[in-house]
Parts: C-alpha cells; sequence; structure tokens
C-alpha cells in the first residue's frame, strides 16, 4: 500500500513541479513539502483509490473505464492547486514549470524535469485528459518513474506469494 501511494506521488509530483503565482518557494524542499501536501488533499477530495489507480500502470485494463477518472484528475488537481494548471482553461502553464524546476537542487529531480520538458509538453488536452496524458508520457519516458513502476508491479507480484506463505 505505501508503494502505491509513493507511486501516486511521484506522478502526481511529476505533473506539478511548479507552484502558483501567491505562493514563493525558496528551495528544493518547500516546493515538495507543499506539493505533497497538496498530493493528500487532493486524494481525500477525489476520493482517489490508489489500487485502482495502481492499475492503469497495466496494460491489461481498459484505461477509459470510468472507475479511473478520478486518478486521472489527480495531476491536474494537485496542479491547479499550485498553479501549474490553468483552473478555467485546464491548460498547463509550461513557464512556471520550467521556471520552478529550477530549483531543484536534486540532479535526479532536475534530469527528470528536463525529460518532462523535452517531452511531454503537451498543448493541446486539459484538465484530467491533459493529466492522463501526462502521466502515460512520463512512464513512457522517465527512467525514474519506469523503474517504479517495475518496483511496484514486482511487489504486487509477490504480494499474494508471501501471503500464501504466510498462511
Amino acid at each position: 500500500m505505501f508503494t502505491k501511494i509513493l507511486l501516486i506521488c511521484l506522478l502526481a509530483a511529476f505533473s506539478v513541479i511548479t507552484v502558483s503565482a501567491e505562493k514563493k518557494y525558496n528551495n528544493q524542499s518547500e516546493l515538495i513539502d507543499d506539493m505533497l501536501d497538496n498530493v493528500f488533499t487532493c486524494m481525500q477530495e477525489l476520493d482517489v483509490n490508489p489500487d485502482v489507480c495502481g492499475e492503469l500502470l497495466l496494460k491489461d485494463k481498459d484505461h477509459s473505464d470510468k472507475k479511473y477518472d478520478n486518478c486521472k484528475c489527480l495531476g491536474p488537481c494537485v496542479a491547479k492547486k499550485m498553479g501549474t494548471m490553468n483552473t478555467d482553461t485546464g491548460k498547463w502553464n509550461w513557464a512556471r514549470f520550467k521556471e520552478l524546476a529550477e530549483l531543484m537542487e536534486n540532479d535526479i529531480l532536475r534530469n527528470e524535469s528536463k525529460i518532462m520538458q523535452t517531452h511531454c509538453i503537451d498543448e493541446v488536452n486539459t484538465h484530467c485528459t491533459a493529466g492522463y496524458v501526462f502521466m502515460k508520457c512520463v512512464l513512457q519516458n522517465s527512467p525514474m518513474a519506469q523503474d517504479m513502476v517495475k518496483n511496484y508491479l514486482s511487489t504486487k507480484e509477490n504480494t499474494p506469494n508471501e501471503q500464501e506463505a504466510a498462511k
């Protein structure tokens, strides 16, 4: 369960490395702290089920199923709270994304934000659809996200076996 929540937080974080005009951040730590607070707030507001959202990582699932709608809206919910996505138009604020990516002190996070800027800029989709498209792009292009998905899926595969062994 913790791994699922961590993965959801990571995917949401990728879509919101930015800040609202009202709030000023001085460093990576302040930005990430606020982003994580907003992730948990949005999870509650959207009634996000980490188990259901984890299914979006599986290719054999019908991703158009309505049960995934709240999962697809998680990143945009956080982005709107932080100002990365326009609340009215649902368009990403890429200028802010780039500006805030510069606050990333960690080389791995800085590299991840560059990957997103290079591969995942989306000027077409809006609101939750934009969040889903962005999530798919990150999963396709980010080595960090790919490793996390592999670890999550490996843990998921091993969980039933561990439960059987415990009986």
